[in-house]
């Protein structure tokens, strides 16, 4: 098979045919980047529990003459923002990685939403607001880590006069909610890193059932990128042991700024609506 275009085009297009542990590669490969980009096959073998000349085979698998080929594909699709002083810093963390502080943390999140950003498609966003405001009712399904945004992206549609329910991904009520989805309804899936059954069971069914579907999760060899309809990759790379969510909210405050440009007045009327509820129930301190 002859193989062209950039690292994501050749590992999409092979995907299918990539061993589970050449698969395993791609996704440390498509969330390391940078650190791929200076590290020594050795090292990559390493990180991943396999052979340096596993690594080799898996460039190989993608059409590369080998990984120092796969190395400059990276290294050519690094942003152009990355000055000397980002680039030693990305050679040094592939030996050591860097010391945990709040400096840190911030810089993480700064490059998770700088490479979100950077692979966010406007075709791929038109395509997906077009489907929240023409569908009759919008489920958000998320769990786990994910469910805390999916809480929140639906508590803001709600707010902003859509149709919308959030699904804790998990358990019998998540089963019941999701049977109630018909033609003309909307599911968007929220998943990340070890993915949840129940999520990526309801967009094959949703999918099945001639529903629309959208995902946002943190690779394109995720299974809901796979199956949905329109798919999102955010970057969670984390300082400490969880993964940082932070530019998945930023992706979703997105959605929320364009959705409310597009229907203003629906919103402004929606707004007015839940601030009359608050008042009218005694809800806030400071009115």
């Amino acid at each position: 098979m002859q193989y062209s275009g950039n690292l994501e085009k050749r590992i999409t297009i092979a995907l299918d045919s990539l061993s589970p542990k050449h698969k395993r590669m791609a996704r440390f490969i498509l969330d390391n980047r940078y650190f791929t980009s200076f590290a020594s096959a050795i090292q990559v073998g390493e990180k991943n529990d396999t052979s340096a000349a596993t690594v080799v085979r898996f460039a190989q698998a993608l059409g590369y003459e080998g990984y120092p080929e796969l190395q400059d594909a990276l290294r050519a699709e690094l942003p152009t923002y990355m000055t000397a002083a980002n680039r030693m810093q990305a050679r040094m963390s592939s030996v050591k990685p860097p010391a945990s502080s709040p400096q840190q943390v911030f810089y993480s999140d700064i490059q998770n939403i700088e490479r979100t950003a950077s692979k966010l498609s406007d075709e791929n966003l038109g395509r997906a607001l077009k489907m929240i405001l023409e569908s009759r009712r919008v489920q958000v399904i998320g769990a786990g880590l994910s469910n805390t945004a999916s809480l929140f992206f639906a508590h803001s549609l709600k707010v902003m006069g859509f149709d919308a329910q959030a699904v804790d991904g998990e358990g019998l009520q998540a089963a019941i909610e999701l049977s109630r989805l018909q033609p003309g309804d909307l599911l968007i899936a929220i998943d990340l890193w070890r993915y949840v059954r129940m999520t990526v069971n309801a967009v094959g069914m949703a999918k099945e059932r001639g529903i629309q579907t959208i995902a946002i999760t943190d690779s394109i060899v995720s299974p809901l990128a796979q199956l949905a309809d329109c798919a999102f990759e955010v970057s969670t790379d984390g300082i400490a042991h969880s993964l940082s969510i932070t530019s998945l909210m930023s992706l979703l405050n997105v959605f929320i700024a364009l959705l409310a440009d597009h229907v203003p007045q629906q919103v402004v009327e929606s707004l007015r609506r839940v601030d009359e509820a608050y008042r009218g129930n005694d809800l806030l301190i400071m009115k």
